[in-house]
């Protein structure tokens, strides 16, 4: 997990201590969410004491925001140059997949964060409103009939469609070990991700045209 935490494209890197102090708090986060969290707990991850945590960060809120930040505008980067790779639905299910898989303990820290009803993110969002655009975008894409072979379904909402694939992506991604105890072998991360991107697009139920047919690529 830690090693995760350092490698991740979403991590801001930082000089030393304030570089582990960054990494113990997103794995911290990821674990524990905002309210079970405690910078003592951050502070012996990352080996100083809570006096060098203060140093970096005024408060404990301070620092989740500063990585609840920097994990969503990652994904989101991550999610639009993807998208820009394909076109319509298909695009934006394989991008958020792709993105949040990249990132697990990020996608965990997003799903803390929603499950406690997005009070922080929605801080972000009432300072940034610029935050929301990758999710417009988004809707657009998966709204348009442009030279898409697959188009959205008559009757959804494009945002809302755009919000389940997203938070449905982040929990999956996050998931990916919790399945373990189900299987008798792992399974392999490109095969996970291929079913829940046919799962995401499709849904449950067999359409005619896909029933015996191959899983999309």
């Amino acid at each position: 997990m830690d090693t995760a935490a350092a490698s991740s494209p979403n991590a801001v890197l930082r000089p030393g201590i304030a570089e582990r102090l960054w990494g113990a708090s997103r794995i911290e986060f990821s674990l524990r969410g905002y309210h079970g969290a405690r910078v003592q707990g951050i502070a012996r991850r990352a080996g100083c004491n809570v006096a060098l945590l203060y140093r970096h960060w005024s408060s404990k809120k301070a620092l989740y925001l500063d990585v609840l930040r920097s994990v969503y505008q990652g994904i989101a980067r991550e999610v639009v140059a993807l998208m820009e790779q394909g076109r319509g639905a298909p695009a934006v299910v394989g991008a958020y997949l792709d993105a949040n898989m990249r990132d697990p303990v990020g996608a965990q820290i997003l799903i803390r964060e929603f499950l406690d009803g997005g009070p922080f993110l929605s801080q972000l969002v009432a300072a940034e409103p610029t935050l929301v655009e990758p999710v417009r975008r988004a809707a657009r894409a998966i709204a348009s009939t442009d030279g898409a072979s697959e188009v959205l379904r008559p009757g959804l909402d494009a945002t809302l469609a755009v919000l389940s694939i997203g938070g449905l992506a982040a929990l999956i991604a996050s998931a990916h070990e919790a399945s373990r105890p189900f299987f008798d072998e792992p399974i392999p991360t490109e095969a996970w991700r291929r079913h829940l991107y046919d799962l995401l697009l499709y849904g449950v139920l067999a359409c005619p045209a896909q029933v015996g047919g191959p899983l999309p690529p």
